[in-house]
């Protein structure tokens, strides 16, 4: 257990100077800090973002910058991680996907996984790594995954294993960047929708033209075209094919006895058909089309390039997974899928088990959820609506809302809709709930946390405030003495109330006071029970508490007596320059406070002294004794 964290700060931010020890004991981990608006919270809670990597903003003297700075930070004398540091605050809304991970399996299920994962994972990627380069494509992974997922529950783990079959030495290769055809923003998809007339003129004319050929053909669904012609002549481009007397006999008897007379009857008969005049007109209306869109310059030149293959894009979709499928049976890229694919059937039935298992432990983000939706007062329920793939696609948790109008059947909202909808509170609500997942994941990981609250329920109404102190007291008792708590706040009634809920002793409440230049010291907190009752009645006797009590006592009688009668007069006439300002005596002000103490009287003794005159005696002192400090 951490017996004390030593914070030795030095322009941080808006802090100049900052040294201070927090002390803990079990039973004894929460340290409660009032800071007044302007003293040192928002810099506070800054450096400690930047030491938990919550943040990159390095901590600096804003106004110098190159001002030395210093922000150490240690527990019973060891540095800290950063990882064992978190910040909350009611505005920031908290990336807590990585905590979905740790609660949906345990610790153990969670290794098996990720050892696995971590296997599949490296051969993933250097196959990704070869077809990025053979592709040229931006995101092959996402590209493979969009292409052939059949259902929600497909991944590309799962793509590659179902494609495994089709994957073969000798598919047709199709040598042009991927993007340049299959391009994100879908202009070569719209073009072959909206030019199928000029597509499918001259596709006729092309298979006309085969049809004519002694060397391709076209017979039904059956193509043998330039690319079949192609791929037949590398494989007896060595001569050993026609060195042992082998020969390949055409149709329509035509004998080929060497790789030359293949490769010359390819040239002429593309040359023939390619030229054709028909053929060449219906491919200039095709081309002053693509002309037309910047966008498809890259479509033009793979088409030129390769016309016969205009016939293969019109079936956008099916030529897409053959162009994949090509890739990925490449000579230089097939040893690297095959050997993903044994990787993966080898601990296929490891990983199934696992995700079994995972898949029965779901009862802690429910608790969860329902700790939430029971404590926490917003016009929403909230669930989690992709349990599975949080773990098995290790994607962010998609939490579904339902807004709940009375009367009214739940409507679902996603989450950016919410941010029209919820006032200021009800969104800090939600951020609490991101707090509540990584607050249950780090008790299951089990690490020391320094937690760190910053104006946690600010905004926050009635319910919610209460509901908020709650579960920092159930981290308090029930946190395995894990948590650390240093809870800020600008809201003395939430100081109050945490210290009063929390039995917090005063060796664990701080109030900041800082120096004009910066300088933050916390002082022992006061004041956790009735502050009127313990800190002014009882001791009117000193000048300040007696001049402190005139407006809170005038407040009183406005809300009670209204503003015309004359108590009310005379202590506004105290604290306001009117015609009798100068004149009002303390024995008046006292009569009028005697009966505002709880019946304990006015310790006072009345005399004829002017209040005026006590007032600025006393603002003339604070104002030398601050010049002091100043010096």
């Amino acid at each position: 257990m951490i017996q004390s964290i030593k914070i030795d700060w030095l322009n941080c931010f808006g802090i100049k100077s900052l040294n201070h020890e927090f002390k803990f004991s079990a039973g004894k981990q929460v340290h409660l800090i009032y800071a007044a608006n302007g003293t040192m919270k928002t810099s506070f809670a800054k450096t400690m973002k930047f030491l938990s990597e919550q943040s990159k903003e390095k901590p600096c003297d804003q106004l110098c910058k190159e001002n030395d700075v210093k922000y150490d930070l240690t527990a019973d004398g060891n540095n800290i991680l950063n990882k064992n540091i978190f910040v909350v605050n009611g505005d920031d809304e908290i990336d807590s996907s990585g905590s979905f991970i740790n609660f949906l399996a345990s610790v153990e299920l969670k290794t098996k996984y990720d050892e696995i994962y971590q296997k599949l994972t490296k051969e993933k990627e250097s196959l990704m790594t070869k077809l990025k380069s053979s592709s040229q494509s931006t995101d092959c992974e996402k590209e493979i995954v969009e292409t052939f997922t059949q259902n929600e529950d497909d991944t590309i783990f799962s793509i590659l294993e179902k494609i495994d079959p089709e994957v073969n030495i000798g598919l047709p290769v199709f040598e042009f960047r991927y993007n340049d055809v299959f391009d994100t923003k879908g202009a070569v998809k719209a073009f072959l929708e909206n030019h199928k007339e000029n597509l499918k003129e001259y596709i006729e004319n092309y298979e006309k033209l085969l049809t004519e050929s002694t060397l391709y053909r076209s017979v039904g669904a059956h193509a043998f075209g330039t690319y079949q012609v192609t791929q037949l002549s590398q494989y007896v481009s060595d001569g050993v094919f026609f060195g042992v007397q082998h020969k390949i006999v055409l149709q329509d008897g035509t004998e080929v006895t060497s790789h030359e007379q293949l490769q010359k009857m390819m040239s002429d008969e593309q040359e023939r058909i390619l030229n054709d005049e028909k053929l060449r007109k219906s491919f200039e209306k095709i081309t002053k089309a693509i002309d037309k869109n910047t966008e498809l310059r890259g479509f033009k030149a793979v088409i030129e390039s390769h016309p016969e293959w205009i016939l293969e894009m019109l079936n956008y979709e099916d030529f897409r997974k053959k162009v994949w499928l090509g890739y990925l049976a490449k000579t230089d890229v097939k040893p690297l899928f095959d050997s993903y694919i044994q990787i993966y059937n080898e601990n296929k039935d490891k990983l199934l088990e696992v995700l079994l298992q995972a898949g029965e432990q779901q009862e802690r983000w429910k608790d969860i959820i329902n700790l939430y939706n029971a404590r926490f007062h917003v016009p929403l329920k909230v669930s989690i609506a992709n349990q599975r793939d949080i773990i098995l696609k290790k994607e962010a948790a998609k939490l579904q809302f339902s807004y709940i109008v009375e009367g009214q059947a739940p409507i679902i909202k996603e989450r950016k809709e919410l941010d029209k909808i919820l006032s200021r509170g009800e969104k800090r609500a939600f951020i609490i709930l991101q707090f509540l997942f990584e607050m249950e994941a780090r008790k299951m990981v089990g690490d020391d946390c320094i937690l760190v609250m910053d104006d946690i329920a600010d905004s926050f109404d009635y319910q919610n405030k209460y509901a908020i102190v709650e579960y920092i007291k159930d981290l308090a008792e029930r946190g395995g003495n894990k948590f650390y708590m240093l809870i800020m706040t600008h809201n003395y009634d939430f100081y109050r109330t945490v210290s009063s809920r929390l039995s917090l002793f005063q060796n664990n409440l701080w109030m900041v006071e800082r120096t004009a230049d910066g300088k933050v010291t916390l002082e022992t907190g006061q004041y956790k029970g009735n502050v009127y009752a313990n800190a002014f009645v009882g001791h009117d006797d000193n000048d300040k508490i007696f001049i402190s009590m005139i407006p809170f006592v005038r407040n009183l009688i406005e809300y009670t007596k209204g503003e015309k009668v004359s108590e009310y007069i005379t202590l506004t006439d105290c604290l306001h320059m009117k015609g009798d300002t100068t004149s009002i005596t303390e024995s008046q002000v006292i009569d009028i406070l005697n009966d505002y103490t709880l019946g304990k009287g006015i310790k006072r003794t009345k005399t004829v002294n002017k209040v005026y005159n006590l007032i600025w005696l006393r603002q003339t002192q604070l104002q030398t004794r601050q010049r002091l400090i100043q010096c």
